[in-house]
């Protein structure tokens, strides 16, 4: 009887030591499943999150590029300074993937681009953000920093002249007369001598470089333009292309049957001279080029034979968009006398030979943005103020830029989680 419980009690101790070795057995092999799929995931998060690092790099790629190569974006990149956008691209490397690149501009041609990706992840996902700062050095135009610039002589004459945000230069002498009153935001620059009469004021934030206040200016060689040549990109070729090219007749047909004439073309050409008089208003969407000379408010009325037509000072607008040539170019003179009225120019003022302007107190307004450039610059507005303001990208889109920089970034960094 003894010897039968004891077999018993052998039995159970062996069926509890045996329950116990399974048990650890069990807790043992599941804490190995465990910690196999937790190394697992850990693997699989290590690797996608390489792969989201790349997918991020990818979008900061795809941005950059579009910053240096299309237009939707370029531009704003290099005119707005508070210009945003987001580039956002799905499906990359695979159907579970994606990334958006934020773009937030800081200044002109300055931004910082954020590009985040995420990967689907078996019941969450894989972030990565990667960060960096980019900048385009914008060339500087062919007359540089000038607001009004001549190859020859400037001479201000009983006027009120002011060169905002840039330089006046002279590639010979700067004469101001007659108790002008002159202010220059940054130099006032000549290459020969600087002439000011003892009633004339003169306001300079920067310096005087002349012969006579040295060191004198550098020259500056005055910027070519192809007008009439032979090649497909010359203004009068690209006019032509465009159904924008006019005989000097049939132009000033046109404006005498629209006293209120808009030219919408990229470019407009006449071949021969333009007189714009007789209360015309005349608006140009891009640039009118001139194959000789332009003359502005010469006379006050138009005239059909002995008979008078319309009456009044003549007024220009010329409007600007974002990374198109706008302005007036002529191949030779271009003169803005007595009867010229309300000048709101934003584009490039361009004469090959001569630009002057001249008034009378009967209601001149002056306004130019981008620059005025010519062989020789003359203005007598009889204190009618000359607002001349120095816009170097209005200036480079007409005349080009005289160094190019690439997009670059600099400051990269990145983050995952």
């Amino acid at each position: 009887m003894a010897e039968t419980y004891k077999l018993k009690n052998q039995s159970g101790i062996t069926l509890i030591l045996t329950l116990i070795v399974m048990g650890l057995l069990l807790f043992l092999g599941t804490y190995f499943i465990s910690f196999s799929l937790t190394d697992l995931k850990i693997s699989r998060s290590h690797a996608q999150a390489e792969q989201g690092y790349y997918l991020a790099e990818a979008g900061l790629h795809e941005t950059m590029y579009k910053l240096k190569n299309d237009d939707a974006y370029r531009i704003p990149f290099e005119t707005d300074p508070s210009w945003s956008t987001t580039v956002t691209r799905a499906n990359v490397f695979g159907t579970n993937d994606s990334y958006a690149v934020s773009i937030q501009n800081t200044s002109q041609a300055h931004a910082e681009l954020s590009a985040s990706s995420s990967i689907a992840l078996f019941s969450s996902e894989v972030q990565r953000v990667t960060q960096t700062n980019v900048f385009k050095a914008l060339g500087q135009s062919a007359v540089q920093d000038s607001a009004g610039y001549a190859d020859g002589n400037v001479d201000i004459s009983f006027s009120v002249v002011n060169f905002y945000d840039g330089s006046a230069h002279s590639n010979n002498d700067f004469n101001i007369n007659g108790a002008s009153t002159v202010r220059v935001d940054k130099d006032l620059n000549a290459v020969r001598n600087y002439i000011k009469s003892q009633f004339s004021t003169v306001t300079i934030t920067g310096a005087i470089h002349s012969a006579d206040n040295p060191p004198a200016a550098e020259p500056i060689t005055m910027p070519a333009v192809d007008f009439d040549s032979a090649s497909p990109n010359s203004y009068k070729n690209r006019a032509v292309a465009s159904g924008s090219y006019y005989t000097s007749a049939d132009f000033e047909t046109l404006l005498r049957n629209n006293q209120n004439l808009t030219l919408n073309n990229a470019v407009t050409y006449v071949e021969g001279d333009i007189q714009i008089h007789g209360n015309q208003n005349l608006t140009v969407n891009g640039l009118l080029v001139v194959g000789r000379d332009l003359i502005v408010g010469k006379d006050l009325c138009w005239w059909w034979g002995f008979l008078q037509g319309r009456c009044g000072a003549s007024s220009i607008t010329v409007n600007h968009a974002a990374g198109q040539p706008s302005g007036i170019l002529a191949k030779r003179k271009i003169y803005f006398e007595s009867f010229s009225g309300t000048m709101d120019l934003n584009g490039v003022v361009y004469a090959n030979d001569q630009l002057a302007v001249t008034g009378i107190p009967l209601g001149l307004t002056f306004n130019a943005h981008g620059g005025l450039i010519g062989r020789k610059l003359t203005i007598t507005s009889v204190w009618r103020p000359i607002n001349l303001y120095h816009d170097n990208a209005i200036l480079t889109e007409v005349l080009g830029a005289t160094e190019f920089s690439p997009v670059i970034n600099v400051e990269h960094w990145e983050e995952e989680y």
